[in-house]
């Protein structure tokens, strides 16, 4: 059988959460037997290097990356802005389409869905396909966040085009694969077709560097925090911590890994403490693989300060599942809520708290986990989260698509109540 994704990230080199996630779908269908590609449409030209043989790769031109540039659009909404107006580039994905047959094409988030519904409505009589959103999050709720966040204008752009895109291909789907059950609740008001496939990882890769790495903190106990520079990182991480780090001793640190250690580096807060606070956090930045797994396997506790986003977070399965001592608020968990009264999981949603458990952590040793702890963190792994989805795409009708109207409104009562919470209309 034949499976096609539409997003705009390359999934070849996975880094963030939505290229796991897909990698790992595309993964486990092609181990069942089945032939998968990708399309991408993205404003970012290196991301070409990162595409497999076979799969169709779309970039912005110059002209639209100056306007999204100016008009400070999110690159995912500006793909729907870009593949909506651009009726070329719609028609090379047709074309690519009716070359690969596909059984099965996925929408990675919401955005291409103008390009798929084109096709949808002008496709060929002999095609047969089922369609599947492959959700990562309920956009439209996770903009609105983003939205009523002090000046966020931009944002509210954002939401609105979900609002305008999310509902219809939810409503028109054959089936929605939701992260967590709050996210399947939710569609679910929009589509009876919905399964929850959580999110998972891979075992880590072996550890490269790991004498280096247990050289710079010798005599040291660390608190490891990992994040993409996705700005609720590190809001996160400074409000459940906050700027000043005195509550660590002089032979504890905190050390962060990823995008968000820029995030925290750069948040006009930060400077305050930075003469204290340089001796007690290490902001590292990207890492490899490998330098991450050292990282991991060094860490005697990991750090989850999670309050806001979309979706579930992959890096709490990651922390889970390498039997580290976990430090993390409840909204952390979601997704992975029967981890919640396991044995070295603390959890804290108010900042003194959470430093207070923090501290804990690092000046006492992990309890010994037992044989059934150890079987329940197999759970975690995409082989087990992913399991059934290629049998559940198997069986989803085949059919000629036929041009819909639009579902009753429900994205016009979506803006009136995101305006009104924004204070930006009075309720009616």
């Amino acid at each position: 059988m034949r499976y096609v994704s539409l997003g705009t990230f390359p999934i070849r080199r996975p880094v963030h959460g939505g290229q796991l996630r897909a990698n790992a779908i595309h993964k486990v269908l092609r181990d069942g037997g089945w032939e998968t590609r990708h399309v991408v449409v993205t404003p970012n030209r290196g991301a070409r290097r990162e595409m497999e043989a076979g799969d169709l790769f779309i970039e912005m031109p110059r002209s639209f990356r100056k306007k999204m540039a100016r008009r400070k659009w999110r690159s995912d909404v500006a793909a729907a802005e870009f593949i909506a107006g651009s009726k070329f580039h719609r028609r090379e994905i047709a074309r690519f389409l009716d070359g690969f047959r596909p059984d099965v094409i996925a929408l990675e988030q919401c955005w291409l869905w103008p390009a798929l519904r084109e096709y949808v409505e002008m496709c060929s009589p002999e095609a047969r396909f089922s369609i599947v959103y492959s959700s990562h999050n309920v956009e439209q709720e996770m903009l609105a966040q983003e939205a009523m966040i002090a000046g966020a204008e931009m944002d509210l752009w954002s939401a609105q085009r979900a609002a305008d895109i999310e509902p219809d291909l939810a409503a028109k789907a054959d089936l929605i694969v939701a992260v967590s059950e709050q996210d399947a609740t939710y569609f679910r008001k929009l589509n009876p077709s919905v399964v929850v496939a959580a999110n998972g990882i891979w075992p880590r890769e072996m550890p490269i560097g790991l004498d280096r790495w247990a050289s710079r903190f010798a005599g040291l106990r660390t608190a490891l925090f990992v994040g993409s520079g996705h700005p609720p990182n590190a809001r996160g991480f400074l409000q459940m911590t906050g700027p000043d780090l005195d509550f660590l001793s002089a032979s504890e640190r905190i050390v962060v890994v990823g995008g968000v250690a820029d995030q925290i580096r750069n948040d006009p807060g930060f400077p305050r403490y930075r003469g204290a606070d340089n001796a007690r956090i290490e902001l590292l930045g990207v890492q490899d693989g490998a330098a991450l797994s050292a990282l991991i396997e060094l860490a005697d506790v990991v750090m989850l300060p999670i309050l806001e986003g979309g979706g579930t977070n992959i890096k709490t399965a990651e922390a889970l599942y390498n039997r580290k001592p976990v430090v993390a608020t409840t909204f952390a968990l979601r997704g992975y809520e029967q981890f919640k009264h396991w044995r070295n999981v603390r959890l804290a949603d108010r900042p003194d708290d959470f430093r207070d458990l923090l501290a804990q952590a690092l000046r006492s040793e992990p309890e010994q986990l037992k044989s059934a702890d150890i079987a329940q963190l197999d759970t975690l792994l995409w082989t087990s989260t992913l399991r059934r989805l290629p049998e559940q795409f198997a069986a989803l009708p085949r059919r000629q698509r036929q041009a819909t109207a639009n579902p009753a409104d429900g994205r016009g009562r979506f803006l009136r109540d995101l305006l009104q919470r924004l204070g930006l209309i009075g309720k009616s």
